[in-house]
Order: structure tokens, then sequence, then C-alpha cells
């Protein structure tokens, strides 16, 4: 009686659906400083990224300190306090789907500061420890960067059989530890389709061999040398000054999926003028100092630089998805 007690109790308790910490906050909140996400709208889900178990990192259960599962319930010993659900990551089985954001939490911690959370009530998914429901938190910004959130939609649009639902990935951003890859999943083609639409952009968007350097493996790689032309990267005196930004844009493919890359400037990072002199530099050692900021006679030049890389790297989804 004292355990069937014990399990009506905490079936009817919400702390025993997982909830997710923090503050509960009202949406919509603003990804990427561009891109507004609210309660009520679908992600689209690309595939896992842990490399060794295929499972999603960023959608998970986080751990719950409080809740008993079924297991310790029906076990002799009555200390049922020290039990707890751990965090389980968001299985690999979910790969392909699509999960509606129910609302929004704010956590906060020493190592990682302020973060908002998306939660998705998986009542309708999945049962999770045994009878137990429980929420799944989304970190929004590293999911979309790894390509576990391929897309973002609000219901409306899905209503509208003539809209197109815009591809989601990170923008490129140059930070302390330099560039990270962009991953972008687009799961209904084949590694030789996405290749040869790549190439097909490729050919019409650059002037070869006069200015850039094409290398392409068929398949599996193109590589693009290539430099954006007067790019701003500082003022004198009220003056603008420019330069020829030189970079190198790579791009795996593998089915459903691509890989692209950019390394910025020549040797070392630095940017020439046009009789060799060098007269800026775009590695991260010289544009942030050793708290992480960047520094005020870099920022514009950071600016602009990512814009090229955002402008390219949306160019060619955008030509993939036609």
């Amino acid at each position: 009686m004292k355990k069937t007690l014990i399990i009506c109790l905490l079936i009817l308790s919400n702390s025993v659906f997982g909830q997710i910490p923090g503050r509960s906050i009202e949406g919509p909140i603003v990804l990427f400083d561009t891109l507004a996400i609210k309660q009520g709208d679908i992600i689209y889900l690309g595939k896992g990224s842990d490399p060794d178990t295929g499972n999603f990192i960023h959608l998970y259960i986080p751990k719950n300190k409080t809740v008993n599962t079924l297991y310790n319930i029906f076990s002799n010993n009555d200390d049922l306090s020290h039990k707890a659900i751990p965090q389980r990551n968001l299985d690999k089985d979910f790969a392909d789907k699509q999960l509606l954001i129910e609302s929004f939490s704010k956590v906060s911690s020493k190592k990682r500061g302020d973060r908002i959370l998306g939660v998705i009530n998986m009542k309708k998914y999945q049962f999770v420890e045994g009878v137990f429901f429980n929420d799944i938190a989304v970190d929004f910004e590293p999911a979309i960067r790894s390509g576990e959130i391929i897309k973002i939609s609000s219901p409306e649009l899905l209503e509208e059989e003539a809209q197109v639902v815009e591809l989601l990935f990170s923008p490129f951003e140059i930070t302390q530890k330099g560039i990270e890859p962009v991953v972008v999943a687009i799961n209904n083609l084949s590694s030789i389709e996405l290749y040869n639409k790549t190439l097909d952009w490729t050919n019409s968007s650059y002037i070869i061999p006069n200015q850039a350097t094409i290398t392409a493996v068929p398949d599996e790689k193109i590589e693009i040398n290539d430099f954006a032309k007067n790019v701003p990267f500082g003022t004198i005196m009220g003056m603008e000054l420019f330069a020829d930004l030189p970079y190198l844009f790579v791009i795996d493919f593998t089915d459903g999926e691509i890989r692209m890359t950019f390394t910025l400037g020549g040797k070392n990072g630095d940017i020439t003028d046009e009789n060799g002199e060098v007269i800026a530099n775009i590695s991260p050692s010289h544009m942030f100092n050793k708290k992480g900021e960047v520094l005020k006679m870099s920022k514009i030049l950071k600016e602009e630089a990512e814009k090229i890389m955002n402008d390219l790297s949306h160019a060619v989804v955008d030509y993939i998805l036609q």
C-alpha cells in the first residue's frame, strides 16, 4: 500500500515529468542576433553529433536530483532520496524528426553564464524511465552549429504548401579559437548530387583561372582559393582603409550533408598591399586580447570578414536548394 501511494503521488507530481532547470520565460528569443524563435515553432532535426553513439548532444534530458525511477520505488530500499535520473541525450532514432517547442527556460551557471534553453514536451513522443515522461532541453546555438537542428518553422508555414521552409545553419564567426566549420544537413541529396550542384555554383560564381583557383575531388571536396576585393579593415584619421582579403573556402561532401570551412588571410593570417607589404593580420592572436575581447582596431575587419564568409556560404546553400 505504501509503495502504491508513493507511485500515485509521484505520477501526479510535476517533478516526475522531468522539469527543465532554470526559470521559465516567455518568447520569442533571438539566436545569433538575427533569428527569432517563439513558442509553438517546429524544429527539424538532422543527425545526432555524438561521434561514438550517434545520439544528440545538445538535445537532452537534464539531470534530475529529486526524481525517483520505478526501479527505486519497487526496490527494498526505503531511502529514496538519494536516487536520481542522470542526464540522458536524445536518442539517434530521432534523426530527421520534427519536434514542437513547448516553452523556454533561462538557466545560469558560473562556467557557461546565462543561457536560454528550449523545452520540448516529450509526452507525445516516447516513454523515458518506465512510466515517466521527461521534457527535453534544447541548447539552440550549439545544436544548430553541429547540424542537430537543420530547420525551424512556424506552424503557419506548414499550412501553406507553397511556402518553402528555409534551411537553417549557424553563421561563420571569428572567435579567439579561430573559425569553426559549419555543417549543413541536406538530407534528400547524395554526395554526388551535392558535389555536382556545388561545382555548378562554383563555375558560375568565380572567374577561373584569372582570379580564383579551384581544386575539385569528385564527390568528395571542392577547394576555392580566391580573394575578396577592397575589404574595409580599419580607419586612420577618419579615412577608411581597404585591402584585398585572401581566403580558402573548402566544401566537403557526404550523403545528405556538406561541411564548409574557411581559412582567411595569407601566411600566418597576413593581409598585404599591392606591393606585398603586410598591412593587417586576421589571425585570432592579432584580433583578440587575453580576455577574449575583440581589439578596437580589429572590429571592422572582423565584421567584414564574417559577412564575406556568410554571404558565400548562404549563396552556395541557396543554389543547392534550387
